[in-house]
């Protein structure tokens, strides 16, 4: 008895086992949707996963039941019921037959719209802003998206403390369906005006400076936009390391912003190095640099000083002073001005004296007037001369746009820089063998352009693009006034202004994997083009060009600062030929 027990139990046990098993496996040979008016069973088969040929799942029909139901309520049936699903199976539960009732129940559509407690704006402005309106079905999506803009309304007219919820929800009947009255409470709150900004975690920096770059006047309405832009713009003063959200609070009824920010090294060495191989045998190789110091906050003030020294060659370098002016009287205008003298070997000594005017018209787009005078003076032992003496006075204009989110590794945003300049050239002293050839006043005019944009691709991997382009036209064209092209800067693989041209555009690509926020390994493409006219009064053939460079590098921000080091191949380059260049950006 035992025995025919035990057996009878593992027979039930084995037979369920295997009805279970026909279940999972059996395949859908039909659906059929009964009840439905609104919707066609072509629209409702087009909700659900379940599909005539696949495997038949409860889990699967559980969703389609409540996906069904769910594009009911958003059309207004709220009350919809999609009935037992119906299963035939075959006599070998291969295939099942589906067959879903549904009851779809009265439509229900807003009514009407109800405010209360509104008083800076009118009901029927509110409802005017709504994408839900009476006579259409509630969709809940909709509803809060307007409820949220309600708000943001509230935020821009000065009420940061502004509330609405929603306080009844009724339904009574209608003629041919249901209709739903919405009634909504509304708390204005109080409105806030900026009486004061405090500032906290600035030792170097005044408050005053860190006050006037959010570009709020005390009294001024609460305005989400220009607050939320404060973050950002006091980030790119590169003068802080971190800065926080601004909280807005209420003290005696007044509204506030603090502001907290933490002070960073505002003072920057910016050193490269670089070897140039011999490119004959009984030469040696030499080194080429960049130092360039920078104080871009003295004295806690925002006024900036740097200072720049360039060796190209055995023969050639470059100094630079900068010094820029913040804020004259208050406004949102910077006063610079420079001075650049570059020794071109043993032929010439090129001055340049530079004056900026800019105007900020938002925290990413400034505006500028350019004002040069440069001289060159040509070597007195010179016996075949490269250049005449002469002066230049010019005139111009910039804009300047830029959205970068990181000065030194962005990853987002772009920098589009564009100038033109006007001038004359005034030639003195010219050697009497060239004097009739030479004109004593020509017209010289400069423009150039630069646009960079960064786009992130993967997690921390950046897309780097930079377009640039050179122009210069002038009667009586030199050596001393053309754009000087190669290097690290422009296009490497080259030597430091290996090349001179009047017209040049060049490309630099790179491909950035971030290590940290501010380092990063990169393969790079440049490639560019220049042009070097014919130069008749001194026998000097026109040169058309087209250069490319390739590589790879790295930039790791160090306790020293950032150091960037690359290798970098020119066109036809073999691999002993490549150029080594190391860069340092120390912030102190």
């Amino acid at each position: 008895m035992r025995a025919y027990l035990a057996n009878s139990t593992v027979l039930a046990i084995a037979i369920l086992f295997a009805a279970t098993a026909f279940g999972s496996s059996s395949t859908i040979r039909s659906i059929v949707i009964k009840g439905n008016t609104v919707f066609t069973e072509r629209e409702i088969l087009g909700w659900i996963s379940s599909r005539v040929g696949l495997a038949f799942s409860e889990e699967v029909r559980a969703r389609d039941t409540r996906a069904i139901a769910e594009h009911f309520r958003r059309a207004g049936y709220i009350d919809v019921q999609v009935g037992q699903v119906d299963l035939q199976y075959a006599p070998d539960s291969t295939y099942v037959d589906v067959a879903l009732t549904i009851q779809e129940g009265r439509q229900t559509v807003i009514g009407s719209i109800i405010c209360r407690g509104q008083k800076e704006l009118s009901e029927g402005e509110i409802l005017g802003m709504f994408d839900t309106k009476p006579g259409r079905p509630l969709e809940e999506s909709v509803f809060e998206r307007d409820i949220d803009a309600l708000l943001r309304r509230y935020e821009q007219i000065g009420y940061p403390f502004a509330h609405c919820r929603v306080e009844g929800l009724e339904r009574r009947p209608g003629e041919d369906r249901e209709l739903l009255e919405i009634t909504l409470q509304i708390d204005e709150g109080q409105r806030v005006t900026i009486s004061e900004i405090r500032v906290e975690g600035n030792k170097d920096t005044r408050p005053e400076v860190i006050v006037r770059e959010t570009r709020l006047t005390v009294g001024e309405l609460f305005n989400p936009g220009k607050v939320d832009a404060i973050r950002q713009r006091l980030r790119r003063l590169n003068i802080f390391s971190d800065v926080s959200e601004p909280e807005l609070y209420i003290r005696n009824e007044k509204g506030g912003l603090l502001i907290r920010v933490q002070e960073g090294n505002t003072n920057t060495f910016d050193g490269v190095l670089g070897y140039i191989p011999a490119t004959v045998s009984d030469e040696p190789g030499y080194l080429s640099g960049l130092a360039s110091i920078s104080m871009r906050n003295l004295f806690g003030t925002g006024r900036k000083l740097s200072f720049r020294w360039q060796r190209d060659d055995r023969f050639s370098q470059e100094l630079g002073l900068r010094y820029l002016e913040p804020w004259i009287f208050g406004f949102p205008a910077n006063v610079g001005g420079g001075f650049i003298q570059r020794k071109q070997d043993t032929s010439y000594v090129r001055r340049v004296f530079e004056l900026k005017g800019e105007l900020m018209l938002s925290e990413d787009l400034s505006i500028s007037l350019l004002f040069g005078s440069e001289s060159v003076i040509p070597s007195a032992d010179t016996t075949v001369s490269r250049v005449f003496r002469s002066s230049t006075i010019s005139f111009g204009g910039e804009i300047l746009y830029d959205t970068r989110d990181d000065l030194y590794s962005p990853t987002t945003g772009a920098r589009y820089r564009t100038d033109y300049q006007y001038g004359t050239k005034t030639f003195s002293n010219v050697p009497v063998a060239y004097a009739s050839r030479v004109k004593g006043n020509v017209i010289v005019q400069r423009f150039t352009l630069d646009l960079e944009f960064y786009l992130s691709t993967f997690a921390r991997q950046v897309v780097a693009v930079g377009l640039h382009g050179r122009e210069l036209r002038s009667g009586q064209m030199e050596e001393s006034e053309m754009f000087r092209f190669g290097g690290m800067h422009t296009l490497r693989g080259y030597r430091e202004s290996q090349f001179l041209g009047s017209r040049m555009a060049w490309v630099n690509t790179e491909y950035r994997f971030l290590v940290a926020r501010r380092s990063f390994m990169y393969g790079f493409v440049d490639g560019g083009y220049y042009l070097r006219p014919a130069d008749e009064l001194r026998g000097i053939p026109k040169v058309d060009a087209f250069k490319y460079g390739y590589g790879i590098g790295v930039q790791l921000q160090t306790g020293l600062g950032l150091l960037g080091v690359s290798f970098a191949l020119g066109q036809g380059d073999a691999f002993t030929q490549g150029k080594v260049h190391f860069g340092l950006i120390n912030e102190f």
